[in-house]
Protein backbone atom coordinates (compact mmCIF):
# COMPACT_ATOMS: atom_id res chain seq x y z
CA UNK A 1 0.00 0.00 0.00
CA UNK A 2 1.27 3.51 -0.35
CA UNK A 3 2.27 5.66 2.47
CA UNK A 4 -0.94 7.94 1.40
CA UNK A 5 -2.82 5.25 2.43
CA UNK A 6 -1.93 5.48 5.96
CA UNK A 7 0.09 2.28 5.78
CA UNK A 8 3.70 2.23 6.27
CA UNK A 9 6.03 -1.00 5.89
CA UNK A 10 7.68 -2.72 8.16
CA UNK A 11 5.76 -0.75 11.00
CA UNK A 12 3.66 -3.19 12.73
CA UNK A 13 6.87 -5.27 13.39
CA UNK A 14 8.23 -2.12 14.81
CA UNK A 15 5.01 -2.40 17.50
CA UNK A 16 5.37 -6.07 18.06
CA UNK A 17 9.30 -5.17 19.00
CA UNK A 18 8.12 -2.49 21.61
CA UNK A 19 5.36 -4.43 22.71
CA UNK A 20 8.11 -7.14 23.27
CA UNK A 21 10.78 -5.12 25.22
CA UNK A 22 7.96 -4.19 27.46
CA UNK A 23 6.81 -7.59 28.10
CA UNK A 24 10.10 -8.92 28.83
CA UNK A 25 11.09 -6.27 31.19
CA UNK A 26 8.31 -6.81 33.30
CA UNK A 27 8.62 -10.66 33.76
CA UNK A 28 11.86 -10.07 35.32
CA UNK A 29 9.70 -7.40 37.61
CA UNK A 30 7.20 -9.23 38.81
CA UNK A 31 9.70 -12.02 39.22
CA UNK A 32 10.98 -9.72 41.61
CA UNK A 33 7.71 -9.41 43.54
CA UNK A 34 7.51 -12.70 44.23
CA UNK A 35 11.24 -13.13 45.37
CA UNK A 36 12.57 -15.28 42.53
CA UNK A 37 15.97 -14.82 40.83
CA UNK A 38 15.69 -12.12 38.28
CA UNK A 39 17.24 -9.85 35.76
CA UNK A 40 15.14 -7.04 36.33
CA UNK A 41 17.93 -4.37 37.42
CA UNK A 42 19.87 -5.56 34.10
CA UNK A 43 16.84 -5.36 31.29
CA UNK A 44 15.23 -2.98 33.31
CA UNK A 45 15.82 -0.13 30.74
CA UNK A 46 14.09 -2.00 28.03
CA UNK A 47 10.77 -1.41 29.31
CA UNK A 48 11.35 2.42 29.31
CA UNK A 49 12.75 2.08 25.42
CA UNK A 50 9.84 -0.04 24.85
CA UNK A 51 7.65 2.67 25.49
CA UNK A 52 9.99 5.18 23.94
CA UNK A 53 9.45 3.30 20.66
CA UNK A 54 5.52 3.33 20.94
CA UNK A 55 5.87 7.42 21.43
CA UNK A 56 8.26 7.49 18.60
CA UNK A 57 6.02 5.60 16.46
CA UNK A 58 2.63 7.26 17.65
CA UNK A 59 3.88 10.60 16.79
CA UNK A 60 5.50 9.68 13.47
CA UNK A 61 2.26 8.16 12.31
CA UNK A 62 -0.43 10.64 14.07
CA UNK A 63 1.91 13.29 12.37
CA UNK A 64 2.45 12.15 8.95
CA UNK A 65 -1.64 11.28 8.80
CA UNK A 66 -2.55 15.10 10.21
CA UNK A 67 -0.24 16.49 7.07
CA UNK A 68 -1.78 14.11 4.71
CA UNK A 69 -5.65 15.26 5.41
CA UNK A 70 -4.27 18.71 6.30
CA UNK A 71 -3.24 18.76 2.58
CA UNK A 72 -5.85 16.65 0.84
CA UNK A 73 -8.62 18.45 2.69
CA UNK A 74 -7.16 21.83 3.34
CA UNK A 75 -8.68 21.67 7.03
CA UNK A 76 -8.13 18.55 9.54
CA UNK A 77 -11.64 17.56 10.93
CA UNK A 78 -10.77 17.25 14.17
CA UNK A 79 -14.14 15.77 15.88
CA UNK A 80 -13.74 12.48 13.00
CA UNK A 81 -9.66 12.65 14.39
CA UNK A 82 -10.88 12.38 18.39
CA UNK A 83 -13.69 9.98 17.61
CA UNK A 84 -11.08 7.64 15.54
CA UNK A 85 -8.83 7.86 18.67
CA UNK A 86 -11.86 6.75 20.90
CA UNK A 87 -13.03 4.27 19.24
CA UNK A 88 -9.47 2.41 19.14
CA UNK A 89 -8.09 3.23 22.46
CA UNK A 90 -10.93 3.57 25.05
CA UNK A 91 -12.87 0.02 24.77
CA UNK A 92 -9.87 -1.92 25.82
CA UNK A 93 -8.44 1.07 28.48
CA UNK A 94 -11.61 1.05 30.39
CA UNK A 95 -11.99 -2.70 30.26
CA UNK A 96 -8.58 -3.01 31.92
CA UNK A 97 -9.22 -0.30 34.42
CA UNK A 98 -12.71 -1.97 35.40
CA UNK A 99 -11.07 -5.28 35.61
CA UNK A 100 -8.25 -4.05 37.82
CA UNK A 101 -9.79 -2.02 40.03
CA UNK A 102 -13.11 -4.43 40.50
CA UNK A 103 -12.24 -7.80 39.54
CA UNK A 104 -8.52 -9.17 39.98
CA UNK A 105 -8.35 -7.87 43.79
CA UNK A 106 -10.66 -10.35 44.50
CA UNK A 107 -9.26 -13.12 42.85
CA UNK A 108 -6.33 -14.75 44.74
CA UNK A 109 -4.45 -16.12 42.14
CA UNK A 110 -4.17 -12.73 40.71
CA UNK A 111 -2.16 -11.85 44.47
CA UNK A 112 0.84 -9.92 44.58
CA UNK A 113 3.19 -9.64 46.81
CA UNK A 114 3.51 -6.17 48.47
CA UNK A 115 1.46 -4.95 45.99
CA UNK A 116 -2.36 -5.70 47.22
CA UNK A 117 -4.90 -2.97 46.35
CA UNK A 118 -5.96 -1.12 49.11
CA UNK A 119 -7.28 2.01 49.89
CA UNK A 120 -7.20 4.56 52.89
CA UNK A 121 -10.38 6.10 52.71
CA UNK A 122 -13.21 6.19 50.28
CA UNK A 123 -11.91 9.29 49.01
CA UNK A 124 -8.93 7.55 48.16
CA UNK A 125 -10.93 5.33 45.97
CA UNK A 126 -12.65 8.21 44.30
CA UNK A 127 -9.36 9.81 43.64
CA UNK A 128 -8.14 6.85 41.95
CA UNK A 129 -11.17 6.38 39.75
CA UNK A 130 -11.54 10.21 39.18
CA UNK A 131 -7.79 10.06 37.86
CA UNK A 132 -8.36 7.13 35.59
CA UNK A 133 -11.45 7.91 33.99
CA UNK A 134 -10.21 10.93 32.81
CA UNK A 135 -6.67 9.72 31.63
CA UNK A 136 -4.76 11.08 34.42
CA UNK A 137 -2.99 7.40 35.21
CA UNK A 138 0.63 8.83 34.18
CA UNK A 139 -0.52 11.16 37.47
CA UNK A 140 -1.88 8.85 39.26
CA UNK A 141 1.10 6.44 38.35
CA UNK A 142 3.26 8.70 40.47
CA UNK A 143 0.70 8.30 44.00
CA UNK A 144 -0.36 4.89 43.61
CA UNK A 145 0.47 1.86 41.94
CA UNK A 146 -2.55 0.08 40.73
CA UNK A 147 -1.91 -3.47 39.85
CA UNK A 148 -2.55 -4.85 36.40
CA UNK A 149 -3.23 -0.93 35.09
CA UNK A 150 0.29 0.58 35.98
CA UNK A 151 1.25 0.09 32.15
CA UNK A 152 -2.08 2.53 31.29
CA UNK A 153 0.26 5.75 32.16
CA UNK A 154 1.72 5.37 28.79
CA UNK A 155 -2.18 5.69 27.58
CA UNK A 156 -2.51 9.02 29.17
CA UNK A 157 0.29 10.30 28.23
CA UNK A 158 -1.31 9.66 24.42
CA UNK A 159 -4.52 10.78 25.13
CA UNK A 160 -2.97 14.00 26.58
CA UNK A 161 -0.72 14.37 23.36
CA UNK A 162 -3.96 13.67 21.09
CA UNK A 163 -5.60 16.60 22.70
CA UNK A 164 -3.17 19.81 21.83
CA UNK A 165 -1.17 17.66 18.72
CA UNK A 166 -3.85 17.93 15.66
CA UNK A 167 -5.17 21.32 16.53
CA UNK A 168 -1.14 22.77 16.62
CA UNK A 169 -1.19 20.67 13.03
CA UNK A 170 -4.27 22.45 11.68
CA UNK A 171 -3.28 25.63 12.80
CA UNK A 172 0.17 26.18 12.47
CA UNK A 173 2.08 26.62 9.21
CA UNK A 174 5.85 26.61 10.41
CA UNK A 175 5.85 23.13 11.94
CA UNK A 176 9.26 22.26 11.89
CA UNK A 177 10.12 25.42 13.80
CA UNK A 178 7.72 24.40 16.46
CA UNK A 179 8.86 20.99 16.94
CA UNK A 180 12.62 22.05 17.25
CA UNK A 181 11.02 24.40 19.57
CA UNK A 182 9.19 21.91 21.73
CA UNK A 183 12.34 19.45 21.98
CA UNK A 184 14.54 22.31 23.04
CA UNK A 185 11.85 23.73 25.81
CA UNK A 186 11.23 20.36 27.33
CA UNK A 187 14.54 19.27 27.80
CA UNK A 188 14.98 22.61 29.05
CA UNK A 189 11.87 22.03 31.06
CA UNK A 190 13.26 19.10 32.78
CA UNK A 191 16.83 19.94 33.70
CA UNK A 192 15.47 22.94 35.93
CA UNK A 193 13.41 20.89 36.91
CA UNK A 194 15.91 18.57 38.72
CA UNK A 195 17.45 21.52 39.97
CA UNK A 196 17.71 20.77 43.86
CA UNK A 197 17.07 24.27 44.91
CA UNK A 198 13.05 23.55 44.22
CA UNK A 199 13.31 20.13 46.45
CA UNK A 200 11.51 22.09 48.78
CA UNK A 201 8.47 22.80 46.86
CA UNK A 202 5.01 21.26 47.21
CA UNK A 203 4.16 18.54 45.39
CA UNK A 204 7.44 18.28 43.39
CA UNK A 205 7.77 14.62 43.36
CA UNK A 206 4.75 14.66 41.42
CA UNK A 207 5.18 17.51 39.01
CA UNK A 208 9.08 16.23 38.26
CA UNK A 209 7.16 12.91 37.99
CA UNK A 210 4.41 13.88 35.45
CA UNK A 211 7.26 16.02 33.51
CA UNK A 212 9.09 13.14 32.87
CA UNK A 213 5.94 11.09 31.95
CA UNK A 214 4.78 13.18 29.01
CA UNK A 215 7.98 12.28 26.91
CA UNK A 216 7.29 15.33 24.85
CA UNK A 217 10.62 14.71 23.23
CA UNK A 218 9.85 10.91 21.77
CA UNK A 219 6.81 12.11 20.57
CA UNK A 220 8.21 15.39 18.47
CA UNK A 221 10.80 13.31 17.48
CA UNK A 222 8.10 10.69 16.21
CA UNK A 223 6.30 13.90 14.29
CA UNK A 224 9.50 15.69 13.35
CA UNK A 225 10.35 12.51 10.93
CA UNK A 226 7.12 12.39 9.72
CA UNK A 227 7.55 16.12 8.64
CA UNK A 228 10.69 15.46 7.11
CA UNK A 229 9.40 12.76 5.23
CA UNK A 230 5.98 14.15 4.19
CA UNK A 231 7.76 17.15 2.84
CA UNK A 232 10.29 14.48 0.97
CA UNK A 233 13.40 16.92 3.26
CA UNK A 234 16.78 15.95 1.74
CA UNK A 235 17.81 14.93 4.90
CA UNK A 236 15.55 11.78 4.47
CA UNK A 237 17.93 10.71 2.13
CA UNK A 238 20.70 11.20 3.39
CA UNK A 239 19.82 9.25 6.87
CA UNK A 240 18.24 6.41 4.78
CA UNK A 241 20.57 4.06 3.73
CA UNK A 242 21.89 0.15 5.76
CA UNK A 243 24.78 2.39 7.52
CA UNK A 244 23.50 4.96 9.04
CA UNK A 245 20.43 2.23 9.75
CA UNK A 246 22.89 0.03 11.29
CA UNK A 247 25.08 2.99 13.24
CA UNK A 248 21.51 3.87 14.66
CA UNK A 249 21.04 0.68 15.91
CA UNK A 250 24.65 0.02 17.51
CA UNK A 251 24.47 3.64 18.99
CA UNK A 252 21.18 3.03 20.83
CA UNK A 253 22.42 -0.26 22.22
CA UNK A 254 25.61 1.78 23.40
CA UNK A 255 23.87 4.46 24.99
CA UNK A 256 22.12 2.49 27.19
CA UNK A 257 25.27 0.73 27.93
CA UNK A 258 26.54 3.66 29.15
CA UNK A 259 23.18 5.01 30.34
CA UNK A 260 24.46 5.92 34.23
CA UNK A 261 26.86 8.44 32.43
CA UNK A 262 24.30 10.44 30.65
CA UNK A 263 22.60 13.14 32.77
CA UNK A 264 20.75 15.27 30.66
CA UNK A 265 18.82 14.56 26.92
CA UNK A 266 18.31 10.38 27.95
CA UNK A 267 14.92 10.15 26.18
CA UNK A 268 15.81 12.48 23.21
CA UNK A 269 18.88 10.82 22.55
CA UNK A 270 16.95 7.26 22.29
CA UNK A 271 14.65 9.40 20.42
CA UNK A 272 16.86 9.87 17.74
CA UNK A 273 18.28 7.02 17.23
CA UNK A 274 14.38 5.55 16.98
CA UNK A 275 13.07 8.52 14.10
CA UNK A 276 15.78 7.45 12.34
CA UNK A 277 15.44 3.57 12.38
CA UNK A 278 11.85 4.02 11.95
CA UNK A 279 12.55 6.62 8.27
CA UNK A 280 15.13 3.55 7.35
CA UNK A 281 12.06 1.30 8.15
CA UNK A 282 9.83 3.07 5.85
CA UNK A 283 11.99 4.32 3.06
CA UNK A 284 14.98 2.46 2.52
CA UNK A 285 14.22 0.55 -0.29
CA UNK A 286 17.54 -2.33 1.10
CA UNK A 287 15.08 -3.42 4.00
CA UNK A 288 12.00 -2.77 3.05
CA UNK A 289 10.38 -6.36 3.75
CA UNK A 290 12.56 -6.69 6.66
CA UNK A 291 9.59 -6.93 9.17
CA UNK A 292 7.37 -6.95 6.87
CA UNK A 293 5.60 -10.70 6.85
CA UNK A 294 2.08 -12.12 7.89
CA UNK A 295 3.70 -12.95 12.07
CA UNK A 296 5.15 -8.97 12.29
CA UNK A 297 1.55 -7.99 10.54
CA UNK A 298 -0.17 -9.99 12.58
CA UNK A 299 1.65 -9.40 15.99
CA UNK A 300 1.53 -5.12 15.21
CA UNK A 301 -2.00 -5.89 14.70
CA UNK A 302 -2.81 -6.94 18.43
CA UNK A 303 0.23 -5.00 19.83
CA UNK A 304 -2.27 -2.97 21.98
CA UNK A 305 -3.51 -6.00 23.74
CA UNK A 306 0.11 -7.42 24.28
CA UNK A 307 0.63 -4.26 26.06
CA UNK A 308 -2.53 -4.24 28.01
CA UNK A 309 -3.32 -7.95 29.31
CA UNK A 310 0.37 -9.15 29.88
CA UNK A 311 0.58 -8.25 33.42
CA UNK A 312 -1.86 -10.35 34.17
CA UNK A 313 -1.03 -13.09 32.31
CA UNK A 314 2.40 -13.34 34.07
CA UNK A 315 1.24 -12.92 37.75
CA UNK A 316 -1.68 -15.38 37.12
CA UNK A 317 1.11 -18.06 35.79
CA UNK A 318 3.67 -17.21 38.73
CA UNK A 319 0.83 -17.93 40.82
CA UNK A 320 -0.30 -21.33 39.34
CA UNK A 321 3.74 -22.15 39.47
CA UNK A 322 3.64 -21.05 43.21
CA UNK A 323 0.44 -23.40 43.75
CA UNK A 324 2.29 -26.25 42.14
CA UNK A 325 5.19 -25.87 43.80
CA UNK A 326 7.24 -25.54 40.82
CA UNK A 327 9.20 -22.64 38.86
CA UNK A 328 10.72 -22.38 35.51
CA UNK A 329 11.93 -19.57 33.87
CA UNK A 330 11.76 -20.81 30.41
CA UNK A 331 8.24 -22.07 31.07
CA UNK A 332 7.16 -19.09 32.15
CA UNK A 333 8.63 -16.91 29.16
CA UNK A 334 6.86 -20.00 27.35
CA UNK A 335 3.32 -19.64 28.77
CA UNK A 336 3.56 -15.80 29.49
CA UNK A 337 4.03 -14.85 25.56
CA UNK A 338 1.56 -18.01 24.10
CA UNK A 339 -1.41 -16.84 26.63
CA UNK A 340 -0.51 -13.11 25.89
CA UNK A 341 -0.84 -13.65 22.42
CA UNK A 342 -4.08 -15.97 22.50
CA UNK A 343 -5.83 -13.48 24.92
CA UNK A 344 -4.94 -10.67 22.53
CA UNK A 345 -5.94 -12.54 19.43
CA UNK A 346 -9.43 -13.09 21.23
CA UNK A 347 -9.68 -9.38 22.56
CA UNK A 348 -8.59 -7.94 19.38
CA UNK A 349 -11.01 -10.41 17.02
CA UNK A 350 -14.32 -10.18 19.93
CA UNK A 351 -14.05 -6.92 21.96
CA UNK A 352 -11.71 -4.46 19.97
CA UNK A 353 -12.58 -5.09 16.24
CA UNK A 354 -16.25 -4.22 15.93
CA UNK A 355 -14.88 -1.16 17.48
CA UNK A 356 -12.54 -0.25 15.04
CA UNK A 357 -14.38 -0.77 11.83
CA UNK A 358 -16.85 1.73 13.26
CA UNK A 359 -13.45 3.86 12.55
CA UNK A 360 -14.15 3.80 8.92
CA UNK A 361 -17.06 6.11 8.69
CA UNK A 362 -14.80 8.95 10.62
CA UNK A 363 -11.69 8.57 7.89
CA UNK A 364 -10.87 11.59 5.68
Amino acid sequence: MEKSSGYFPNLNGVRFIAALMVIISHIELNKSYFDYSNSFQTIKCLGKLGVSLFFVLSGFLITFLLLQEKKDRKKINLKFFYFRRVLRIWPLYFLIVIVSLFVLPHLEIFNIPNLKLEYSSSTEFFKVLLLLVFFLPNVLIIIKLIPFATQTWSIGTEEQFYLIWPILISKTNHLKRYFLGIILLYNLVLIFMYNSSLDHIMYIKLIRGYIETIQLDSLTFGALGAYFLFHKNKLIDVITNNYIFCLSISLLIISQIFDSYIIYFKTSLSAVFFIIIILNLVHNKNIARLLENRFFYKMGEISYGLYMYHQIVIVFFINCFIRMNFFSNSVLYIFTFAATILVSHLSYKFFEKPFILKKEKYKF
